[in-house]
């Protein structure tokens, strides 16, 4: 008969695993420049630490997506400064001002908590962010 620490453990395996499974990897390949608009491209790398924990990304405009192990997203913006968040348990956000035919690079990480994980954006060099979604 299996302990209550056994059937703990194979259902924390199961949901790691099912994460793995449901999101497969992208490949990243940028969309053109619009007329007159910017390019933000948020990207998470693939890291252990914190896999579990989804980023619900959102804009003024609404729910942009989730930000997952190996993921990127992007939105094409207007001119100006916009702000971007995501919150888990804790909320990070970052304000970019944007310009047109500009593009934009935001690292997203699970900074480790005592008990939970929260989401950190960092924007990142293009040649940083080129580099890093290459490998996704």
């Amino acid at each position: 008969m299996m302990n209550h620490r056994s059937i703990k453990f194979l259902l924390v395996l199961a949901f790691i695993s099912a994460n793995f499974l449901i999101y497969p990897v992208n490949s990243a390949e940028l969309p053109q420049l619009e007329a007159g608009k910017g390019l933000v491209v948020f990207y998470r790398l693939g890291k252990f630490g914190g896999s579990a924990i989804r980023f619900n990304l959102n804009h003024a405009e609404g729910f942009m997506g989730q930000l997952l192990n190996d993921t990127w997203l992007y939105k094409s913006v207007e001119p100006g400064e916009h702000t971007f968040w995501s919150q888990v348990i804790s909320q990070d956000s970052i304000t970019i001002r944007v310009e047109a035919g500009k593009t934009y690079y935001v690292k997203g990480v699970v900074k480790m908590g005592l008990v939970v994980g929260r989401p950190t954006f960092t924007q990142v060099s293009e040649q940083e962010g080129l580099n890093d979604l290459a490998r996704l």
